[in-house]
């Protein structure tokens, strides 16, 4: 999946090299094409070596920077890392390090390389700070080549962005080992650093080049300069309110749409060292990765395991796809011999089971974690019909949303109905459920506009509107108990709202919620800082409470969105139906603990 060779790139027809030390000191106007070649030969100096590398600034190499390598703290996201070099390691005046058994790897796990200050041509610039994120210390090998430059700062700062508060300061907890694991690998798969390039995609994988390069020329017009005082980094560290090129970089990665943030991006319009690169103001700053596969078709659903697959289903192609965590590479599994026919709506159990809501065949299909069929041929019983929406609760139990039947159906594990369904007073189309962790359970009733809950017995407790929503698409429970109901409200136009409330059912006085980039509303989820994340018709918002993150347009460039959901790593996942893809957010989000059944009641 991720080049392996380093190559140097020709400039025209003739034999002058980008990166060759003998005109190092040539290329301050040198362009890089961020997408092929690398930077240095690769070659390990002699001698027994732990790790061998280079920093560069742009295409420029770095003398006198100060190395480091950190291990993850272990108090939880941003805490502070400990390094495990007690040796002075500097780079040479070809930007190349070594370090010769100057740490251990006994009490360490996910590692990550750090450069500060050095001399990139213009003097010393002690505002100079990159970074590459390694993975398992227990990995890393004397055949180790890391090339550290602006890509891979930028990869490691957007892929840490949720575990991360500065270059020293990366960090998770024992309670989402997957998530820091996950996110490791993943800016591997964004930008390599045994090249110092972009990355090469798998098949289906579209990564956000342009953007990356950009963002990297955007932190090389300050490395390439004395430091602070230059005009570039005061406008860069102005924007951004750090006071180092990394920091830079997380801010960018935490605060995409920003107005600073994206006006930032003509700093490296002038030669840039890294292309292509984004020609016009970018609406946002967010790292998009797409997926397009051939067995995606009208993707609906989508849910993510305790691993950080997500499963999608397929409404058109009457099938459900398992997609590997960013991770992993994309070697996706199809299961379209269970019976499904323009399945919509996904879940996953506390034990790794999938649950789908087989809309066009009126059941619901129960797989293994391996897409064994469990259900027989599909669960009929408690008044199943038109099912479009399923939850799990921590008790094994599904509930189901039966658009058709006007109800909602409670499932054993086993696939037995509850003696109370079909659950049906007071409910008119419902079109999706919700559990929170008490186990009370939310459902969106699209009939009435109306956000109506049942006990975990399955008793209607109460319903509530705000009066104005209808046309409810979507329901959301944080684990702190807010709800969020999405929908559409009436006037001169029809825009996409929400209804805020608790989880008894009182409306926030300030519903119905609109702007934010709020356009039809498909789906909804929470992240783990109870950040509600939608899915419009051609982007994404974000809502903390009634308070947009998100500007006038949302963040992305989507085709009718669907499905929506977060996972351990803060990547924000969108089934996107317009065009059959799915696309994930690289670090977008607070990180949630997958399956969501581990998080709620019973």
């Amino acid at each position: 999946m991720i080049m392996q060779r380093d190559r140097l790139m020709a400039m025209g027809k003739g034999t002058i090299l980008c990166g060759m030390l003998a005109v190092a000191s040539l290329l301050s106007g040198c362009a890089f094409n961020g997408n092929s070649g690398s930077q240095g030969s690769g070659v390990a100096p002699t001698g027994v070596a732990h790790l061998n590398g280079k920093v560069f600034g742009g295409q420029q190499p770095v003398s006198g920077s100060t190395i480091q390598l950190y291990t993850v703290g272990t108090l939880g996201p941003g805490s502070t890392a400990t390094p495990l070099i007690s040796a002075s390691v500097t780079t040479n005046s070809s930007g190349q390090f070594s370090i010769t058994g100057d740490y251990s790897c006994a009490s360490a796990t996910e590692v990550y390389l750090v450069a500060t200050g050095g001399d990139a041509g213009s003097g010393n610039n002690s505002a100079l700070s990159m970074m590459a994120a390694l993975g398992p210390c227990s990995s890393l090998s004397s055949s180790n080549f890391i090339v550290m430059n602006e890509l891979t700062t930028v990869a490691a700062a957007f892929a840490l962005a949720p575990f991360m508060s500065s270059y020293s300061a990366v960090g998770g907890t024992g309670t989402n080992p997957v998530g820091l694991v996950n996110a490791f690998n993943e800016a591997q798969m964004l930008v390599n650093t045994s090249t110092g390039t972009i990355a090469s995609a798998p098949a289906g994988i579209t990564l956000p080049v342009a953007k990356l390069n950009t963002l990297a020329d955007t932190l090389a017009a300050c490395v390439n300069t004395s430091g602070s005082s230059s005009s570039t980094c005061t406008a860069l560290f102005n924007a951004t309110g750090a006071a180092d090129t990394a920091g830079a970089a997380l801010a960018m990665a935490q605060s995409p749409g920003s107005s600073s943030t994206t006006a930032l991006w003509s700093l490296g319009t002038t030669t840039p060292p890294f292309v292509p690169a984004l020609s016009a103001l970018p609406n946002d700053f967010t790292l998009a990765v797409n997926y397009a596969g051939a067995e995606l078709a009208a993707p609906y659903g989508i849910a993510i395991d305790a691993s950080g697959n997500a499963w999608v289903t397929n409404e058109a192609g009457s099938s459900a796809v398992k997609l590997p965590s960013l991770s992993t590479g994309f070697s996706t599994m199809t299961f379209g011999s269970a019976g499904l026919l323009a399945p919509r709506g996904i879940s996953i159990d506390q034990t790794g089971n999938i649950w789908i809501a087989n809309t066009g065949a009126n059941n619901v299909v129960k797989l293994s974690s391996a897409g064994v069929l469990l259900s027989g041929s599909g669960y009929t019983n408690g008044g199943i019909s038109g099912p479009v929406s399923i939850a799990n609760d921590s008790g094994g139990n599904a509930w189901i949303a039966n658009f058709l039947g006007g109800s909602v159906t409670e499932l054993s594990s086993t696939g037995t109905a509850s003696g109370v369904s079909p659950i049906s007073t007071s409910l008119s189309a419902p079109s999706s459920v919700a559990i929170d962790n008490t186990g009370r359970v939310a459902v969106a009733n699209q009939g009435s506009g109306a956000l109506c809950l049942l006990s975990n017995a399955g008793v209607l407790q109460e319903c509530a509107n705000d009066g104005s929503l209808f046309g409810a698409t979507a329901v959301a429970v944080s684990s702190g108990g807010s709800i969020v109901l999405t929908g559409s409200t009436t006037g001169a136009s029809v825009s996409g709202a929400f209804t805020l409330a608790t989880n008894t059912g009182t409306v926030n006085s300030s519903s119905p919620i609109s702007g934010g980039g709020l356009t039809l509303p498909a789906g909804v989820a929470f992240d783990g800082n109870a950040v509600a994340w939608f899915s419009n018709a051609s982007s994404i918002s974000a809502f903390s409470g009634s308070s947009a993150i998100t500007g006038i347009t949302g963040f992305g460039s989507l085709s009718s969105p669907a499905g929506i959901a977060v996972d351990a790593s803060g990547n924000v996942w969108t089934a996107n139906t317009g065009d059959n893809s799915v696309t994930i957010f690289v670090g977008l989000a607070t990180p949630v603990i997958t399956p969501i059944a581990a998080n709620v009641g019973p």
